[in-house]
């Protein structure tokens, strides 16, 4: 039995390790470049390495800028003004503006005669709009948009960029998009995920508690606890070695989420006993009582999450290590620190304000077969609704509709028709000849016949505006005379190829036409690089990750169950509920219209994990009682208590600053509705029916 001595050093040995998981917490670093969610070896992270490796790591950054005239002095100069105040940006490394644009010949050697000074047009500056060097790619025909890329390097000031961009451009419409910008809008929304949604789930959770323990002190301790498992698991991640990626910053909510139910039904069982009972003996009792279905609740659970190790998605594996060593933490503190806590601090029985009071035998079973009947007929429509399931990731997708970034690249997508960069890189282990030059024509022409291209940017088209062959262009980057660097490096040149589309499905259909075009130019060894393939390659995986995970969840949560109970029968009638949970899980996917995408495919898992908690309770009260529907009535107030806050909790997401995570709060709350009642429904009928069959 605990005595006063072992609780004082279990409270002062949890205290110091909630300190130094604290200061490891200061050394978290985010990463949610969508390129570190996928395994190394893959073909589409191989190949953008390969192109790095070339023409540099820079990422680019599109800026657009609307004015009434691009040849306005005052336009002009604004513009000016923004392109010098980048140079002096960290992580800046390069920019390519209409501004730059130049007359070359190489005629007598390289002269160059700028269409701009210090910003200011020259007189033939509108040359610029015949030259379709520039027209369509940095300018539009009627000289009204400016397309500006900027090449910035890891670690560039983003928000520094976007400053300068609206103070220089005051007055002016302008629009930014590119992979560092949708990162840094990622980055800002997952810092208010895990700075902001905490503490509002905190007060929601112990709102709800409340209702149900009568008691303040009581509401708020599991939630404490939840939320020292979360600061333990984060430090313990940071010593691992872990970074936070676009899933990963889900783990503090999920942990204070799912956790907090351990101390709920420990504490809503020790206010029982003390009805009866004097506080230690009430706490002997409880620990007695509580011990193994938060235990198994809490390794069930962590089951659900570890079984994302089988996925290939590096993201997914962390998710899954990092939530399931959380759930473990915070069942110690529930069997061990509170435990210790309660010694000092009593919680005597109060009158309870959320008693989820049931009616006769009659109105039960009345409800049961209405429940049972509504289950058999979604059931049996599921299937329909499954195969209507959209399987497509874009990395826009992440955001609201109504968001800036979500409107600046569509605005760029209109104005210029494209938004993301997808490269064809050819390489070749001789120069350039005349030769080549036809050939490159002809492909490049055959690639904007492609439905899904706008257009194609290459050395072609500053071979084609300066009238340069493109061996003597060839030899004058080498040379340095030239800055075609973006197109052209050693005997590898690159095509920038125009695409509007930028979902995964798109682009993997946009691959496979320009492989099968680049059969037919077998003097070159190419490859296809963008970082909507590394989209692609994340919606690949998912779906594989989604069927492994499921699948091994349900195998590795049976074992458990069937060791736990000893009873074959129980463990498979404790799985049923979750099962069908998860079933119309992917049913409520179709009939919302919410995608089969990175957050929404760890929605069964963690359902899984989830989910059987409830019927763990409901079988060890059974095992105990020997009747079900005594059993039933003992949980169902707990469950229900649970349920609401659980679903509560998730619901919030629904409203979290990135859609990305909206469609995962939506299925996550109705799915814990469904499996609580399915397992207060199922179990009871199943068990029933066994009896009177064997009766």
């Amino acid at each position: 039995m605990i005595n006063r001595k072992i609780s004082i050093s279990i409270i002062v040995l949890f205290a110091v390790a909630t300190v130094v998981m604290g200061l490891f917490l200061l050394k978290l670093e985010i990463n949610v470049s969508s390129e570190f969610l996928l395994p190394e070896e893959s073909p589409s992270r191989e190949n953008m390495r390969n192109m790095e490796s070339l023409f540099g790591k820079e990422k680019q950054i599109i800026i657009v800028v609307k004015t009434d005239g691009l040849f306005e002095k005052e336009n002009s100069l604004k513009i000016y003004n923004f392109l010098q105040k980048l140079s002096s940006i960290e992580g800046v490394v390069s920019y390519n503006s209409y501004q730059d644009a130049a007359k070359v010949s190489l005629i007598g050697g390289t002269n160059v005669q700028p269409y701009f000074e210090e910003g200011l047009p020259a007189e033939n500056a509108r040359e610029i709009l015949d030259n379709p060097l520039y027209l369509d790619n940095l300018l539009d025909e009627g000289g009204e948009v400016a397309l500006i890329p900027i090449n910035v390097a890891d670690g560039a000031d983003i928000k520094a960029i976007l400053k300068v961009a609206g103070d220089s451009l005051e007055g002016m419409e302008f629009h930014a998009s590119g992979e560092p910008i949708v990162d840094e809008e990622l980055n800002s929304s997952i810092l208010s995920l895990m700075v902001v949604y905490p503490p509002i789930l905190f007060g929601l959770i112990c709102f709800i508690y409340y209702l149900r323990l009568g008691s303040v002190r009581a509401a708020i301790i599991p939630s404490i606890l939840s939320i020292i498992a979360a600061l333990w698991t984060y430090g313990s991640g940071v010593m691992i070695g872990f970074d936070i990626n676009i899933l990963t910053s889900t783990v503090g909510l999920f942990i204070v989420i799912i956790s907090s139910s351990y101390g709920l039904h420990f504490i809503d069982r020790y206010i029982t006993n003390r009805r009866v009972l004097e506080r230690h003996l009430a706490l002997k009792r409880t620990i007695r009582e509580e011990l193994v279905p938060v235990f198994l609740s809490a390794l069930t659970t962590a089951v659900g999450f570890l079984t994302f190790l089988v996925s290939s998605l590096e993201a997914f594996r962390q998710l899954g290590i990092m939530v399931s060593l959380g759930i473990m933490l915070s069942s110690a503190l529930v069997l061990v620190a509170l435990p210790a806590f309660l010694f000092f601090v009593d919680l005597p029985a109060v009158e309870r304000k959320l008693r989820f009071k049931g009616g006769t035998r009659e109105r039960t079973a009345k409800i049961d077969r209405i429940v049972l009947v509504a289950i058999s007929v979604f059931a049996v429509v599921s299937p329909f609704l499954i195969s209507r399931i959209e399987n497509n990731f874009d990395q826009f997708d992440y955001f609201r509709k109504s968001s800036t970034i979500v409107k600046s690249a569509e605005t760029i997508r209109e104005e210029f028709g494209w938004n993301m960069p997808f490269y064809v890189v050819l390489n070749k282990n001789s120069l350039f000849t005349g030769g080549d030059a036809q050939t490159l024509s002809k492909l490049i022409g055959d690639i904007e016949e492609l439905s899904q291209v706008r257009g194609v940017s290459s050395i072609m088209d500053v071979s084609k505006a300066f009238n340069i062959p493109l061996p003597l262009l060839q030899l004058s980057a080498r040379s340095g005379d030239l800055p075609v660097q973006q197109y052209m490096v050693g005997n590898s040149i690159r095509l920038l190829v125009k695409t509007p589309n930028t979902d995964a499905v798109s682009s993997q259909r946009l691959e496979a036409e320009l492989k099968e075009l680049l059969e037919d130019y077998p003097q070159y060894s190419p490859y296809i690089a963008s970082p909507l393939l590394i989209i692609s390659g994340v919606n690949s995986e998912i779906l594989a990750s989604q069927v492994s995970t499921i699948v091994w969840a349900l195998i590795v949560i049976t074992l458990l169950l069937i060791v736990v109970f000893r009873s074959f029968k129980l463990a498979i009638v404790s799985v049923l509920p979750i099962a069908m949970s998860v079933f119309f899980n992917f049913s409520y996917m179709a009939i919302l219209g919410i995608k089969l995408e990175i957050s929404t495919a760890i929605v069964a898992g963690i359902l899984l994990g989830m989910t059987i908690d409830y019927a763990i309770h409901l079988i060890n009260r059974f095992i105990e009682t020997k009747d079900i529907y005594r059993a039933r009535q003992e949980v169902k107030p707990a469950i229900f208590s649970n349920t609401v806050a659980l679903a509560a909790g998730f619901a919030t997401l629904v409203f979290a600053p990135l859609k990305l995570f909206s469609g995962l709060g939506l299925l996550l709350a109705i799915g814990m509705v469904t499996g609580a009642i399915l397992t207060l429904t199922l179990i009871p009928h199943i068990i029933r029916s066994r009896k009177k069959t064997t009766g």
